[in-house]
């Protein structure tokens, strides 16, 4: 390791709508707010999906080479929880993984806690590859308190 941080890549969003809809929002449409920029080939992504399930895989689906697996969901708990592993532009042998938790907040609205952890020896020199998440994140809250 050459001094890597191996903290989990976090952020915290306020949004307007229920856990309910943050929840669906981000599972079920993540096509919708999934920047194709951050795929293996923009021009060439049909969608993104989350199978709702543990154990579910996470893939983009491309019309050139079909299906690129992202990752399995380890965690579904609809409207509270998802964690899935992550392999998008990483080594698939070592993982990273990817944690969502969805809570109502006081009044109306929820917060939605992100954190892209699980870095190790084996996969921490990956992890300067996604400082960007916010940009993507951002697009997900702009859906779901639309």
């Amino acid at each position: 390791m050459t001094g890597e941080s191996m903290s989990a890549i976090g952020y915290e969003y306020s949004l307007r709508c229920t856990v309910e809809q943050a929840f669906a929002v981000y599972t079920g449409r993540i096509g919708e707010w999934w920047d194709p920029a951050y795929t293996a080939n923009a021009e060439t992504l049909q969608g993104v999906t989350i199978e709702p399930r543990v154990r579910g895989r996470v893939y983009a689906t491309h019309s050139d080479t079909g299906l690129d697996d992202w990752g399995e969901v380890t965690v579904w708990e609809p409207g509270r929880r998802l964690v899935h592993t992550f392999t998008l532009a990483q080594d698939p042998r070592h993982p990273s993984e990817v944690a969502v938790e969805f809570r109502p907040s006081d009044g109306d609205g929820c917060t939605v806690r992100f954190a892209h952890g699980g870095w190790t020896k084996a996969n921490v020199a990956s992890r300067k590859k996604f400082g960007d998440w916010q940009i993507l994140l951002d697009r997900f809250a702009a859906l779901a308190d639309s």
